[in-house]
């Protein structure tokens, strides 16, 4: 296994039965570190919240799937603020706090804000319950600065955000990120994807289509699932197993990338209660990250030990509505314990369209053009900001290694 790159900043959260502090820590030699101290015990569930209703409100102020020049700083001044509203929840109104946060974060990363620049790499590292919105919070630059007037000033404007500016690699405590840093490729030199779908959402016939298509020289496509088959495998028996095709033979490399295009539901409190809902020729399921859950645990006990690394987990969560942000950790939780290598997913549900173009941007990056996976990630939050005007792709959090990469190089291709 590759030796990860050290973060250029640490921000670890610390929770107990009292209180839940935050400690900073930087690369950069002579950076002080900071330990702040949360508002209230229940601080960070209070966060998640504010967030689900934030990105609510924002999603429903994006009439359009693209931003209009007029719009430009109306919907920076809902970005910024929601940012600014978690930092008053985090921390309350403490100024020295918030300027000593400030300081430390443009100390630790004088050039962060630099698109020029490589960006720099942040690990948030927190329990399941410890979830900090880091990508949303504008710690650059907490005052808003002047009116946005132009595509560039929105740009610009936007690199405030840690997410904007800044590779943000997740660890979730005690979930494990597993195996090494190099995808694999097989006859073609293409990758082996599975695609698990919804059929009625537009986005995920989108994102099928391109698959087949643009995609089609550089990918290995297996699905989409459900197909109709009445031999194919199992949702769990998929996931425990990603050998299996849905034919019911085995192919020699297992997939390197999982996509599902899908509902996903978090509306319970309890995180078991979750779930997923796929739709293919005629057959649906609804399955609950329990029941999912349960299913693992049996193929576990009754099959022999995998001596392959598992793939990657994207989740394109899409439609309206299903998702919330409370309970969105639950996802990447299975994945991890099940011992995937990564897993990408959205903090809440995201409008079909912006979630088709967010995941052809990121697969065109990452699959065909073998960029890293943390660059590709930022670029393609970029790309959807510089094109279109829309920050939605600051909702996708990834809990992988940022250096993952497709065989034979990480490097652009031409």
């Amino acid at each position: 296994m590759n030796q990860a790159r050290p973060p250029d900043v640490s921000v670890r959260v610390l929770t107990n039965g009292e209180a839940t502090q935050l400690d900073f820590t930087a690369r950069r030699p002579g950076v002080t570190p900071v330990r702040v101290t949360l508002v209230g015990s229940d601080a960070l569930l209070r966060v998640r919240r504010e967030l689900d209703t934030g990105l609510t409100r924002l999603k429903d102020e994006l009439t359009t799937f693209a931003v209009e020049d007029k719009d430009l700083n109306r919907v920076f001044q809902s970005l910024h603020g929601l940012g600014r509203t978690l930092l008053f929840i985090l921390f309350g109104s403490q100024q020295a706090v918030l300027k000593e946060l400030q300081t430390f974060w443009n100390s630790a990363l004088p050039a962060g804000m630099n698109p020029q620049l490589p960006p720099p790499l942040v690990q948030c590292v927190g329990g399941r319950d410890g979830f900090l919105p880091l990508e949303f919070l504008p710690l650059f630059r907490m005052f808003p600065g002047p009116p946005v007037e132009t595509q560039d000033d929105f740009a610009t404007a936007c690199r405030t955000l840690v997410g904007f500016s800044c590779v943000v690699r997740r660890a979730m405590l005690p979930a494990p990120v597993h195996g090494g840093t190099t995808l694999q490729t097989g006859p073609q030199d293409r990758v082996p994807v599975r695609y698990l779908y919804y059929e009625h959402l537009e986005g995920a016939v989108e994102e099928l289509a391109w698959f087949a298509g643009a995609g089609g020289a550089y990918i290995d496509l297996e699905g989409p699932y459900p197909d109709g088959a009445g031999r194919a495998p199992g949702l769990a028996e998929q996931i425990f197993n990603p050998r299996l095709l849905l034919n019911g033979g085995h192919r020699e490399l297992p997939d390197q990338v999982q996509h599902f295009a899908c509902h996903c539901y978090t509306r319970s409190d309890d995180t078991l209660a979750a779930e997923i809902e796929l739709s293919g020729a005629g057959h649906h399921s609804r399955t609950t990250l329990g029941a999912l859950g349960a299913d693992l645990v049996a193929l576990s006990t009754s099959q022999d030990e995998r001596d392959f690394d598992l793939p990657l987990v994207m989740m394109n969560a899409c439609g309206s509505g299903r998702m919330r942000a409370p309970g969105a950790p639950s996802f990447p939780y299975l994945f991890l314990m099940n011992g995937n290598r990564g897993f990408i997913g959205t903090e809440t549900e995201i409008p079909d369209d912006v979630a088709a173009a967010f995941s052809k941007a990121l697969y065109e990056r990452f699959l065909i053009r073998r960029i890293p996976l943390g660059r590709a990630l930022l670029e393609s939050r970029r790309q959807l900001l510089s094109t279109l005007r829309n920050p939605l792709g600051l909702a996708y959090a990834a809990y992988a290694d940022p250096c993952l990469h497709v065989r034979p190089n990480p490097e652009e291709r031409p």
